[in-house]
């Protein structure tokens, strides 16, 4: 399985300051990788990618990826309120 960014995922994740928040997106990641329909798929024009939840301490995040047939392509991360929006 391929694991693939897009260039705004890039760029979120290098502004984590956080270890606490870095350790949960790599579990949340990892866990998008080992199984790809575990997230919630999403309905409308974002049908074609799913959400998985995860939690960085208290903070309460969404992991945005799209699972096509030999790669995870990671879209966005953060909580949810204007996860959705580009």
């Amino acid at each position: 399985m391929r694991l693939l960014e897009t260039a705004k995922f890039k760029k979120q994740r290098e502004k984590l300051r956080s270890e606490l928040e870095k350790q949960a997106l790599k579990k949340a990641i990892g866990e998008a990788l080992e199984n790809p329909l575990a997230g919630k798929k999403l309905k409308g024009e974002l049908s074609c990618y799913r959400s998985l939840r995860f939690s960085a301490g208290s903070l309460s995040q969404r992991l945005i990826y799209q699972f096509e047939s030999d790669s995870v392509i990671l879209i966005s991360f953060g909580p949810r309120q204007g996860i959705y929006k580009s």
